[in-house]
């Protein structure tokens, strides 16, 4: 699925035109027939649903309905108000034909720029039927007052005698009212738009500064997968592959002269070539581990926790059989942050124990791991101890959040949080759900001249 917002329509107009004020004479009509009819029919799916369901029968209709009204409100609030409207980011299906719309339109029910379009929709009808009925009452009075002024002269009501004057005044100021009370109906309209189904801009940059935050989270990990990748190969491969022909060429000068040792030097060479090729399928599994694709998350990180030389107390609680929600990606990332923490914990923590709990919701994966080593880790980008850093860049560039607490002697925890879902406008931003010792910290932007990073976590409050 990819996810899409758009902006449509130009800044708002400040004065009141025609189109807005038919609009509130058409919307003052519809809230006596199709407003009457949707609510009927939501109240009336809504109260059939324990019947074996068969409130879906209007639900479902009255849904699809309310997708075209949204849309028509939206183009209405351009077209009358000239409302600009920010449409926030939904998923949309890859598939095509049938099945993709039917699951667009799955999709944008989950959203809640639908469901404020959905109110708005309601709402502006009712409003501009209040508004409605008042000013047509005003007209009522206001011709009225005209038609005795013309045609009948003085009017006594009780002992109060009203001159044609005054009809006329009368009925001028109730004509003047029925004027009035449809501009202000233009204007409630207006505002409903502006503040249910027009967005604001400040949320499209949140949106821009989260995907520009993700991307430059994907080119640092690319980057630092590169650098060790051509690390690997110069410091680790290349070396062996130069001794290799060097041997070769040795076994074929000699293969004359001595033939015992050419044939020792060939079979040196061949156990040289399998370890060659042992190192090369060690790389590939770091870019990638292939018992992720053959067996998925739970096996792989079984795999780590046996390999590991500290006890790892493991605990895997994925949803379903099929792991819903998660992607090739997410499992990279998972398997690459437990991989990560528990070779630094073996390097430099000196810990006897470490807990490793991975836990899947509707929403969110979240690693946990934690050991009982000396503390102080830090996240560096100084070339030396990259680790944490790349991890960093791994989590942020799936649109997680990383939490690090390594207080100098009291062990390290090590939390990410991976989103599974699309965002839902509205919804609370994912954070670590870290203990009260810890603290998840943004990640500062600034960078220098050379366009590198000085990242840091903070750790013990």
């Amino acid at each position: 699925m990819d996810e899409t917002s758009e902006r449509t329509g130009a800044p708002a107009r400040s004065r009141i035109s025609p189109a807005a004020l038919a609009s509130v004479v058409v919307g003052g009509v519809l809230s006596l027939t199709w407003c009457v009819a949707s609510i009927v029919m939501l109240v009336t799916g809504l109260g059939a649903l324990p019947a074996l369901g068969s409130g879906l029968l209007l639900l479902v209709p009255w849904l699809l309905l309310m997708q075209v009204a949204v849309r028509i409100e939206r183009h209405r609030a351009v077209a009358v108000h000239g409302i600009g409207v920010n449409i926030p980011a939904r998923r949309r299906s890859l598939r095509r034909g049938a099945a993709g719309w039917l699951q667009d339109r799955w999709f944008e029910l989950g959203t809640g720029g639908f469901w404020r379009g959905v109110l708005h929709h309601h709402l502006a009808m009712i409003v501009a039927g209040a508004f409605l009925l008042v000013a047509l009452a005003m007209l009522w009075l206001g011709w009225s007052g005209w038609e005795l002024a013309l045609l009948h002269g003085p009017v006594r009501i009780g002992s109060l005698e009203m001159s044609r004057w005054v009809l006329a005044v009368l009925g001028t100021a109730a004509l003047a009212l029925c004027a009035v009370l449809l501009a202000l109906g233009a204007l409630a309209d207006r505002g409903l738009a502006r503040g249910l189904i027009s967005g604001s801009e400040e949320e499209l940059r949140e949106q821009v500064a989260d995907l520009a935050e993700r991307r430059q989270g994907a080119v640092d990990a690319a980057a630092q997968e590169r650098l060790r990748i051509e690390r690997d190969l110069h410091d680790g491969v290349q070396p062996r592959l130069v001794n290799l022909a060097m041997t070769l060429g040795l076994a074929r000068t000699a293969i004359r002269t001595d033939p015992d040792r050419a044939e020792r030097l060939v079979g040196e060479a061949h156990a040289e070539a399998k370890a060659v090729m042992t190192d090369l399928r060690q790389l590939a599994r770091g870019i990638h581990p292939a018992v992720l694709t053959d067996r998925g998350l739970d096996a792989a990180l079984s795999a780590l926790a046996a390999r590991s030389r500290i006890p790892v107390d493991l605990d895997v609680s994925l949803l379903g059989p099929a792991h819903a929600g998660l992607d090739r990606e997410r499992e990279g990332v998972a398997y690459f942050v437990v991989a990560e923490a528990l070779t630094n914990i073996a390097k430099h923590a000196e810990a006897e124990q470490v807990s490793v709990s991975v836990r899947q919701d509707p929403h969110a994966l979240r690693v946990r791991i934690e050991d009982d080593g000396r503390g102080g880790a830090r996240v560096r980008r100084d070339g030396l101890s990259t680790g944490l850093a790349g991890l960093t860049d791994r989590v942020r560039a799936t649109g997680g959040v990383l939490g690090i607490s390594s207080p100098v002697g009291g062990g390290t925890v090590l939390e990410a949080v991976l989103p599974t879902g699309a965002p839902s406008s509205g919804a609370a931003p994912l954070r670590p759900a870290l203990s009260a010792d810890l603290t998840a910290v943004p990640l500062p932007r600034p960078t220098d001249g050379t366009g590198t990073r000085d990242q840091t976590l903070e750790v013990p409050r």
